[in-house]
């Protein structure tokens, strides 16, 4: 999905956005840059294909010309007022889904007053604009590009065009690692469809943001248990998340063909590496807290509750006997860090199932097939659970 969205009147500014177009395609990569004309597939549903890129874009840019207000229709009205007018509905979905929005004025344009849009665009006049003069251009788009390259950390393989190569490198990293963070969180659906351009690394990343996460998490968990074993219980833990995320991907990737959507094994797991390790940070912090609550308390606990779990006893045994152990231990200050951890577990909940429309976004497709693949998936892994259950009570 493009980082830069450009929305334009073509009968206004389409020259003058065809060379911005130009510029940054040339300075971010094609991937990064949504064009209408140029980034959507013969066959796509255009407004839907609108919808989707302003969704997932970091920064929407509305080129405004001398005729961006007052153009109209074939009918004398001003296309401004109709509702179904593109350029209004891209604005609008702009400003509900939150994503930063320049107007960049070009061929003499000046700013709309907020009493001359629509009261749904009202907003939209007090955003600050940059000025694109044709006596300036080149250095006016530089200056555009240093924004959109420092500000929102959209990545370049070519440095910041107003400062040094080596100082531009390190600010754009710390940049884009922090906004990545936030917006992860913030906006998980947003983030995990930027992050699909059709370049190799995107896999890579993908993967490598994967493995951080899970070190990350198994790391800090282990640590609050006190294991004398923290390194090899770290990597078996790296190697089983990363086991259960190809096991994942793989039913998940069924579902979806099943649903009739055509998707391959790849598009599936990136998808699903940030996914996966969103929910795990936010697992492992929950459990963090609670076992950090339970250390206080009983810092023997959870020796004896490995202890219990290889012991030579029937599993429900096991089971009803570790049950007791913890419960006995969930008191005072314990129990208060619990809570806490209770309510981080919900809140990772909330944010994995808004996370999960990144599948349907990416994809395309319909809510009713991502509710069918879902379902499917869901079904799959319970089939599995209950299997792997029996066997534990036979075990």
């Amino acid at each position: 999905m493009a980082d830069i969205f450009l929305s334009y009147r073509r009968r206004d500014s389409q020259s003058a956005t065809g060379r911005l177009a130009d510029r940054l395609t040339a300075h971010f990569g094609a991937a990064r840059v949504f064009l209408d004309h140029d980034s959507i597939v013969s066959g796509d549903d255009f407004a839907e294909a609108i919808r989707r890129a302003i969704g997932t874009s970091v920064v929407v840019l509305v080129v405004i010309g001398p005729d961006w207000l007052d153009a109209r229709n074939a009918e004398g009205r001003r296309r401004l007022d109709d509702p179904n007018d593109f350029v209004r509905q891209e604005i609008e979905a702009a400003l509900a889904g939150s994503v930063p929005t320049i107007p960049l004025l070009v061929e003499g344009a000046v700013m709309p007053a907020d009493h001359a849009v629509p009261a749904t665009l009202a907003e939209f006049t007090r955003c600050q604009a940059i000025e694109l003069s044709e006596t300036r251009w080149q250095y006016d788009v530089d200056r555009l590009v240093a924004t959109l390259q420092a500000r929102f950390a959209i990545e370049s393989d070519l440095p910041n065009p107003l400062t040094s190569p080596g100082s531009d490198a390190q600010i754009n990293l710390f940049a884009r690692l922090a906004l990545d963070l936030l917006e992860l969180a913030a906006h998980p659906t947003r983030l995990i469809a930027r992050q699909q351009t059709s370049h190799a690394l995107d896999h890579v990343r993908a993967f490598t943001f994967l493995l951080a996460a899970l070190l990350l998490g198994n790391f800090a968990f282990l640590q609050a248990l006190a294991t004398d074993t923290l390194i090899e219980w770290t990597v078996a833990g790296v190697i089983l998340g990363l086991l259960t995320v190809t096991v994942l991907a793989i039913l998940l990737t069924i579902a979806w063909r099943i649903a009739a959507v055509r998707i391959e094994f790849r598009q599936v797991t990136l998808i699903l590496s940030y996914f996966y390790a969103g929910t795990w940070i936010g697992f492992c912090a929950g459990a963090l807290l609670a076992v950090m609550g339970i250390q206080l308390i009983a810092p023997d606990t959870f020796s004896q509750y490995l202890a219990i779990m290889r012991a030579e006893q029937p599993f429900p045994q096991r089971m009803a006997t570790a049950r007791v152990l913890l419960e006995n231990a969930l008191h005072g200050a314990a129990a208060a860090m619990f809570f806490i951890a209770c309510l981080i577990w919900a809140v990772t909940t909330a944010w994995a199932v808004v996370a999960w429309g990144a599948f349907r976004i990416s994809f395309g497709c319909s809510l009713v097939k991502a509710v069918l693949a879902t379902s499917l998936w869901l079904l799959m892994l319970f089939g599995i659970s209950q299997l792997t259950v029996m066997v534990g009570r036979s075990l």
